[in-house]
């Protein structure tokens, strides 16, 4: 009986669950093999948010999938399917964040973090006021300095806080706040660059 469960299994797909459960109880290749393929795509579109050059991205995505195997046995998995998917694409996001932030900080220890002058660091509270679409951010986004979109990522799209992202990147919390106000100017400055033109096309 038990080898026809064995064989069972190892015939139809596996389950989330049963993947993880392969993965933390009998580190199979299989539930790896899953993980992998499935979220592959999920992780590089969150490594791509801070890391632009394709190889460097694949790079962090690969690591991030090193991080996972070897932490996963502390994931805590819910009891409840859509929870557990939820839940683990969370964690899964937090270490691909976590691994692009430290990529960025080891390549470019000196150009990450940018020059900021006294009078910048005291006038942090621009808000932004232009209502951006998501897609038309997320392209403006690349073309940002690293240390601009990445704080910007952390603060908007993770939901961390500047004290937070300070204890990341290793700056004072009201650098982070800095680093935010600049990147939303540029977005504005550039999104209505890119209106500009688009509106000249079709006018």
């Amino acid at each position: 009986m038990k080898v026809v469960q064995q064989y069972w299994k190892k015939a139809r797909p596996l389950t989330l669950r049963e993947a993880l459960e392969d993965c933390v109880v009998d580190e199979s290749e299989r539930g790896k093999s899953f993980v992998y393929k499935k979220y592959y795509g999920y992780v590089m579109a969150v490594v791509l948010r801070y890391i632009t050059v394709e190889m460097e991205a694949e790079e962090a995505v690969n690591e991030s999938f090193v991080k996972v195997f070897r932490k996963i046995g502390s994931f805590e998995m819910h009891a409840e399917e859509e929870a557990l998917e939820k839940t683990f694409r969370s964690w899964l996001a937090r270490i691909a964040v976590n691994t692009s932030i430290d990529l960025l900080r080891t390549r470019k220890p000196t150009s990450f973090l940018e020059d900021t002058s006294d009078e910048e660091m005291k006038s942090h509270t621009v808000v932004m006021t232009d209502r951006l679409g998501v897609e038309d951010i997320m392209k403006l986004l690349t073309r940002l300095p690293d240390i601009q979109r990445s704080i910007f990522n952390l603060f908007e799209i993770e939901g961390y806080s500047h004290e937070e992202i300070g204890a990341m990147l290793h700056i004072p919390e009201s650098t982070s706040r800095t680093y935010l106000t600049r990147a939303k100017q540029r977005l504005r400055k550039l999104y209505m660059e890119e209106f500009s033109v688009s509106h000249n096309i079709h006018s």
